[in-house]
């Protein structure tokens, strides 16, 4: 929540059909680049504090939209503008409104799809792409979560996408939201393994609310952000219903006609890749986050953290310099 993440560089903006983004926005020192950080689910900007504050301080201007449906962003309650085409024309005009002709891409989680979806459909405005547990998505002609998960029990052993019938059901918003001690506990777990029990399989998060469970939270996730975490994602601010909405388009196939027409040069790149594979999610694998990333770049680095999936959180550190030795690396230092 830009508001929260950081306040004195927080913006609102209006785009021209009438949805409104909330932002933090630095500008760069002299001529340095911009970096796009994208969030993923549950997540608004305030995921990204740790590298604001780190790429701002070493001069990148830095852009980190509250994503639609969370933070400050408006949260439409029908599906429509939650098409990936549409969200990526959203981060376009973003940019132009705010005189950012290209960025560097930062990706997490669903922000990983989206960024995919700017390489797609607007490739001249992403100078390099970083993408964190989640790697390149590319297009769907047609996507069905159960096959994902048939496939993914013979090659893992465990299917990956259990929870996405939980999330897309009418009651998940209200259940997340009145039992947010279990959803912090079920998102941010200080074992990535009772996502192998509770998170994966289908039905196991649904049960993991009917037991009311909780648990303790995890170091890098102390209980004053773990407050904000709240605050952002609390009945007042719309709670989790806006960034459901994300899955419920995705299981309603609402982008299989516009990624059908995604042309073959567009699903590939000679822009710098990396890739931040994450050894302890069960959900983000990294060899399958790896094998799709290959399909899409050419010029490709994989670095590999021993950790879960919110890896810009838990090895904060780390993300910052890997990323910064890429940038540096690839374009110029600041």
């Amino acid at each position: 929540m830009a508001s929260l993440a950081s306040p004195s560089n927080s913006r609102l903006t209006c785009l021209a059909n009438g949805t409104t983004y909330g932002s933090v926005l630095i500008k760069p020192k002299q001529n340095n680049p911009y970096i796009l950080f994208l969030h993923g689910f549950p997540a608004s900007s305030y995921d990204w504090r740790h590298q604001i504050s780190f790429f701002s301080d070493l001069g990148y201007g830095v852009f980190a939209p509250d994503l639609l449906g969370y933070g400050d962003t408006d949260k439409p309650t029908q599906l429509e503008p939650y098409k990936l085409k549409q969200m990526s024309k959203d981060i376009v005009s973003l940019l132009d409104h705010h005189g950012i002709k290209e960025a560097i891409g930062v990706g997490h989680d669903w922000g990983s799809f989206l960024l995919s979806r700017l390489a797609n459909y607007h490739p001249e405005r992403i100078l390099a792409y970083v993408f964190l547990d989640v790697g390149y998505m590319p297009p769907f002609d047609h996507f069905d979560v159960d096959l994902i998960n048939e496939k993914t029990q013979g090659q893992f052993g465990h299917p990956i996408f259990g929870y996405w019938h939980f999330l897309n059901s009418p009651e998940a918003a209200d259940i997340m939201t009145k039992q947010i001690d279990s959803t912090t506990a079920i998102m941010f777990p200080v074992s990535t393994d009772i996502w192998l029990e509770y998170f994966c399989p289908p039905g196991g998060i649904g049960k993991f609310y009917e037991k009311e469970m909780t648990g303790a939270l995890p170091d890098w996730m102390p209980e004053s952000e773990i407050a904000v975490y709240k605050q952002i994602f609390s009945a007042d601010n719309g709670g989790f219903r806006g960034g459901l909405n994300w899955y419920k388009s995705q299981m309603a196939n609402n982008n299989t006609a516009d990624e059908k027409a995604v042309p073959s040069d567009r699903r590939r790149t000679d822009k710098p890749v990396l890739l931040v594979t994450c050894a302890k999610d069960h959900v983000g694998i990294p060899t399958m986050m790896e094998e799709s990333t290959k399909m899409f770049a050419n010029d490709l680095e994989i670095e590999h953290l021993d950790c879960g999936h919110w890896v810009q959180l838990e090895l904060p550190n780390k993300v910052n310099e890997v990323v910064k030795s890429f940038v540096e690396k690839h374009l110029f230092k600041a």
